[in-house]
């Protein structure tokens, strides 16, 4: 099986700070698996997520996703890269509560080829996935999206990281806001959705109860040995 990810001698310290944030060595991830990250606040677990997404750049070392060294490419490239090829799911959902759940979810497409394939496809696609999920078509056509509940804020949340079958999806600590049921019925639904699109699956968290979900974990301070 071949590796998602790859992460060779990684070195990122923000600008105002003499230690590094992070250091490390290697990291991989294989493909298709759904690996969990542990790490205290303030270890670098959003940080390391936002530098394999391509929103930061580290000083240092190389992030390989699919092949390609994602640390090479331009900003612009690193852009359309993860438009095209990674999903994200935030910490409080950021569900827009002013347009509908099926806008919510399409919003991924406007950054990406939503206007060279036919439009239909996405919504054909929104509509299909959310019937697997729970959600009718009358739930993704409303106003607005303020009336959802938490379980249906989950279930867009998570429509929207896999519109464009991305190839790889990083989870900001989404559960930590959530009580134990709804905590639950999240990670049911996220694996789910992960096998059925066969995406490879990188979340972070400090709840280490959460482990059970997962095929594999990290412990984010064994890896990155920059104290």
């Amino acid at each position: 099986m071949s590796n998602a990810l790859e992460i060779n001698n990684l070195l990122f310290k923000w600008n105002n700070e003499d230690n590094f944030l992070l250091k490390i060595n290697k990291l991989s991830i294989k493909n298709n698996n759904k690996v969990i990250m542990f790490g205290e606040s303030g270890s670098g677990k959003s940080t390391l997520l936002n530098l394999i997404s391509g929103i930061l750049s580290p000083i240092s070392g190389t992030i390989i996703i699919k092949n390609k060294k994602i640390t090479q490419f331009t900003p612009n490239k690193k852009d359309a890269f993860r438009a095209n090829n990674i999903g994200v799911i935030f910490q409080q959902f950021n569900i827009l509560d002013y347009i509908s759940p099926l806008q919510n979810i399409l919003l991924p497409c406007f950054f990406t080829n939503f206007k060279k394939k036919n439009k239909k496809y996405f919504y054909d696609r929104a509509f299909e996935l959310a019937h697997k999920l729970g959600l009718n078509k009358n739930i993704l056509l409303q106003t607005n999206s303020n009336k959802l509940s938490v379980g249906q804020k989950q279930r867009v949340a998570i429509l929207r990281s896999v519109i464009n079958k991305p190839f790889l999806i990083l989870a900001d600590e989404p559960t930590s806001a959530l009580d134990n049921k709804n905590k639950e019925n999240f990670l049911d639904l996220l694996m789910t959705i992960c096998e059925t699109e066969k995406v490879t699956l990188l979340m972070v968290s400090h709840d280490t109860s959460l482990k059970k979900y997962f095929n594999s974990f990290i412990n984010l301070e064994k890896i990155s040995h920059s104290k």
